[in-house]
């Protein structure tokens, strides 16, 4: 009581002392006053510049710390020839153990508060909710300092490293708002930095090296491809953004990215990504700010980054319902509640986990697509595709046909090993780790599978696993993927959604149905022994069309029954057509939607080729067993593969003139006809030699010799022409191997020949894959024999087509480019991971067939500077006939090069294809895509590029053989060959 009056008394009598002291009638009070409040005004106005000032001072040094780390200030001077990749700072770091039951890296980036080695109590609590609740073949690694290229704390080994020991200790027990201001300011200047054009780059190619360096010393496993999440809270997700580029190209693995509350530019890595969630809070001010700060971010410049990522399905918007931006009642708040009984740090951590655990096929959190909606963009009924099309006919579907061999005597297997690819349902895709088979053929040592289904998988070399790893990626449909699809093109539509989507799976999901049929080239290493057998495989298989192959010349059609045909086979001892006589049906095929025929059987016996017999490609098929027999689904003149030629041109000048002048010339005229024509460029011969010299041209052609194909065809005229205005048609360009072997049916030499047909996705279903001549050309539903002139150039020049050796050390020019070809096929199915790829000015058939062949003799030049064996050998043999013949091939890419980049400056995409356009229209990127265009102009035109080839390979001596085709077969009135368009530059 007595204490409590005195507190009365006290308070009464301070109240009093205040009021006579603050009266108005006190003159003194008045103009103390005036004097205070002039100079705390004042002070106030100093204070205030002072600050400014120190702000604008603090935003100029923000970028020192990454400068100097790449001067080398701080003892580590990185090459700065090496800006835009880590792999050589990556091969530095020691190697750690890993555990193989890794399956996945989850990275940490702390917010803007982060100073020292103690995150904020809400941040460490997530963090250890996260690492407790992630499966275990996870890892989470939270040791980075987000906004330090040196991976440096504020407190640790720094000028300033005392005051922001004062801060952390001062902070932590008063004034923790007013003093944590300063960290935040001082972190929120680094995150500028990332954004900045100038310095950007430099800061996040530090802050990649920080995370790589983490992951490595965590037991990350280069050269895996496991993929790595990065999970950035607030300005950790603009710094995660902007390392990903760099960090992509160091680990070569999927990267995805949970960016909490971010403030996000638009001028990040966000297209290298597999995803990028963004969870953003109804009530979160700051994380909005950056679609209104970053120019980059607004609708209006659609090629940003950021919004063709949006457009391409790669950014998941996903709201977190009313929750604020940090501390109180933000995501990482675990007190305060949401309407659904969850607090906001259990909704973060839900959905996080449901984007580490999501199953293939199901994508929890869609991809918000620009503004317009689907239904105004995809008005009216969906055009069907031929490739629907065609299935409508019994015949090309796979149920049509059985396993049983025809006749033996007069069918021979087109490979030993030959079947149907099939893809696993989506629930067995973990389990089975590749695709499966169903065995129609095998050697004899191997019959006991024909007719299983197994396992086919890769072998497990580096070489195999590096190319995986190169091309695999998740799969998601973007808008405009969806709208092909509409308009009636073939898309991968079962893989939607899948993740690292892998070669086989790209190729076997290429189709709606498991209808692709191929044979298996070896090494094919069989598993008969176990519970569930497997061949390994380390080159991807080859499309075909029919399992069994023969010869023969057509009698006559038959009326009954229907669609059949009396033929007669080739006699291997007569070498006559003079063997079985047979019933077989070649049944008419379905048009187009543009009704045109692929093929016909009209007057086919009376073709001028009919006399030199066709090779009839199928297997034994029929709807009921009394209407079996054998069926011809591709058909190939046998006179166009024999190695007899029709002409013969000699002289480099007569054969670059043959080349620039006459090859495609009347093509019109020659409708049903082939034309066979050899060029030997090194013959100079006198008129009295002129025989002999054309006899050793064809002679140099033996069993065994390979040669690059240069393929192009034309357009289809006539009353069904496609469009082609002013008669333009520019064509279609592809690379392909051909091999000259012995046929056992005739036991004479022909031409073997397969494409790398980089193919954009179409209405008849073609796949970007190696395609066998009988599947690209010769099928008689889909193929281009019957309806498109066509020029394959096959060249032979010992220095490109043949391997070399040094000492036990390999090197094959065609196998560089077949490499090279293979990733480009693989990344067109899927197109990046977009569903869909586009031809125009910067990416097509011929500017990305052409950029593997540039990459190739890159490779090979890589090759020769960096191994030691091949250097040490050319020294020690000067004058060796290979080391002339190696001479000649670096003469050879030299001048290549020199065509395909002009005027000396390389297509960024083609030095590095984290840059590429593949899924890009020219709407979305106009000024990047005809830059690259015009880098490249080259290379922009089928034809063109083709012509230029053959002549740069005339020029060092090559022999070319010219193989033609003018709408071959039975005869369609309708349509006439169109030749492509060669502009003359």
């Amino acid at each position: 009581m007595i204490k409590q009056a005195i507190r009365l008394v006290a308070l009464i009598l301070i109240a009093l002392g205040l009021i006579t002291l603050l009266s108005p009638a006190n003159p003194a009070w008045v103009q103390g006053y005036l004097w205070l409040g002039n100079k705390l005004w004042q002070l106030l106005l100093d204070l205030a510049r002072i600050g400014l000032i120190t702000l604008i001072f603090a935003g100029l040094l923000a970028p020192f710390e990454s400068l100097g780390w790449w001067a080398g200030w701080y003892g580590d001077d990185p090459p700065a020839e090496q800006l835009p990749t880590l792999a050589e700072a990556a091969a530095g770091l020691p190697d750690l153990p890993h555990e193989p039951s890794r399956q996945r890296y989850v990275v940490y980036l702390d917010g803007i508060s982060q100073n020292s080695e103690e995150y904020a109590p809400r941040v460490q609590g997530f963090l250890e909710q996260l690492a407790a609740e992630l499966p275990p073949e996870m890892l989470l690694i939270q040791d980075i300092m987000t906004y330090s290229v040196t991976n440096r704390l504020l407190t640790d080994s720094r000028p300033l490293a005392a005051f922001w020991r004062w801060v952390n200790q001062v902070r932590a027990k008063r004034l923790k708002n007013f003093l944590g201001l300063f960290v935040n300011v001082r972190n929120l200047y680094q995150v500028a930095v990332s954004t900045d054009s100038r310095y950007g780059p430099i800061f996040n190619r530090g802050t990649a090296e920080v995370i790589l360096e983490g992951l490595v010393q965590h037991g990350y496993p280069l050269g895996s491809s496991l993929p790595v999440t990065l999970v950035g809270y607030s300005g950790g997700a603009q710094v995660a953004l902007g390392a990903v580029t760099y960090l992509k190209g160091a680990i070569a693995a999927p990267i995805e990215v949970i960016s909490i509350a971010g403030v996000i530019s638009g001028n990040t890595g966000v297209l290298e990504l597999e995803r990028l969630y963004h969870l953003v809070g109804n009530y979160d001010p700051v994380a909005k700010l950056g679609a209104v700060m970053f120019p980059k971010r607004w609708p209006l410049l659609s090629w940003s980054n950021w919004n063709l990522a949006r457009s391409r399905g790669k950014i998941s918007f996903i709201s977190l319902g009313p929750v604020d931006h940090d501390s109180a009642d933000g995501p990482l708040d675990a007190d305060a509640d949401l309407p659904d009984g969850r607090s906001n740090l259990r909704q973060t951590l839900d959905i996080i986990h449901e984007i580490l655990t999501r199953a293939d096929g199901a994508d929890p959190f869609e991809p918000e697509l620009p503004s317009r909606e689907l239904e105004k963009l995809f008005a009216g009924p969906r055009t069907p595709s031929n490739y629907e099309i065609f299935l409508q006919a019994p015949f090309n579907r796979p149920d049509y046909y059985h396993l049983e061999p025809p006749d033996p005597s007069v069918y021979r297997p087109v490979s030993d090993w030959l079947g149907r690819l099939i893809l696993p349902p989506r629930e067995q895709r973990q389990d089975i780790n590749q695709i499966l088979f169903e065995v129609h053929h095998a050697p004899h040592d191997h019959q006991n599978l024909v007719g299983q289904v197994v396992t086919l998988r890769w072998q497990n070399r580096p070489a195999t696993k590096a190319y995986i790893r190169r091309v695999s990626t998740d799969l998601y449909f973007n808008d405009q993927a969806e709208e092909s699809i509409h308009q009636g093109r073939v898309h991968p539509e079962r893989l939607n959604h899948w993740r690292q989507v892998n070669p086989l799976e790209s190729l076997v999901g290429a189709h709606p149905i498991d209808d692709i049929v191929v044979r298996l080239r070896q090494p094919v290493v069989a598993d008969p022994q176990s519970s569930q057998p497997s061949l390994a495989l380390s080159r991807e298989p080859v499309l075909i069309t029919g399992q069994y192959y023969g010869l023969a010349t057509i009698l006559d059609a038959l009326s009954e029954p229907a669609d059949c045909f009396q033929v007669r086979h080739f006699s291997p001892a007569s070498q006559q057509f003079d063997g079985k006589i047979e019933i077989i049906r070649i049944p008419p095929v379905l048009a187009d939607r543009r009704g045109v025929f692929p093929a016909t059987t009209r007057r086919i016996a009376d073709s001028p080729l009919n006399e030199g017999g066709w090779y009839i490609y199928g297997a034994w098929g029929g709807t009921s067993e009394q209407d079996e027999r054998f069926t011809v689904r591709a058909i190939a003149p046998r006179a166009l593969f024999a190695l007899q030629p029709e002409r013969i041109v000699l002289g480099e000048a007569a054969t670059v003139r043959y080349i620039r002048r006459e090859y495609w010339q009347d093509a019109a005229q020659k409708k049903g006809e082939i034309q066979s024509v050899l060029l030997s460029a090194r013959a100079r011969p006198t008129s009295d030699a002129k025989a002999e010299a054309k006899a050793a041209a064809i002679a140099d052609w033996l069993a065994g010799d390979r040669a690059l194909v240069l393929h192009t065809f034309g357009g289809i005229g006539g009353q069904k022409k496609e469009f082609a205005p002013l008669g333009i048609f520019f064509g279609h360009f592809a690379f392909g191997l051909a091999q000259v072997r012995h046929e056992p049916l005739t036991q004479r030499l022909r031409f073997d020949i397969n494409y790398r047909q980089v193919y954009t996705q179409n209405p008849s279903g073609i796949v970007a894959a190696t395609l066998d001549w009988t599947n690209y050309m010769g099928d008689r539903q889909w193929g281009w024999l019957g309806s498109r002139p066509v020029a394959d150039i096959l060249v032979k020049l010992a220095a490109l087509t043949e391997d070399y050796d040094f000492d036990g050390q390999p090197l094959s020019p065609l196998r560089a480019l077949a490499y090279q070809l293979d990733i480009m096929m693989a990344r067109y199915r899927t197109g990046d991971g977009t569903g869909t790829t586009f031809a125009g000015p910067a990416n097509s058939c011929v500017q990305d067939s052409c950029q593997a062949l540039y990459l190739a003799i890159q490779m090979i030049e890589r090759e020769i500077k960096s191994n030691s064996t091949i250097r040490d050998w050319l020294q020690r043999y000067p004058e060796h006939p290979q080391t002339q013949r190696l001479e000649q091939l670096r003469s050879l890419g030299r001048a290549i090069e020199n065509k395909l980049v002009p005027w000396r400056t390389l297509r960024r995409d083609w030095r590095e294809s984290t840059h590429s356009l593949l899924g890009t229209r020219l709407s979305e990127q106009p000024i990047r895509t005809l830059a690259n265009a015009l880098t490249s102009w080259r290379s922009l035109l089928p034809r063109l590029a083709s012509d230029q080839l053959a002549e740069i390979f005339l020029e060092h001596g090559a022999s070319l053989w010219i193989l033609r085709t003018h709408q071959v077969g039975g005869y369609d009135p309708t349509i006439q060959p169109l030749a492509p368009t060669k502009l003359w530059f």
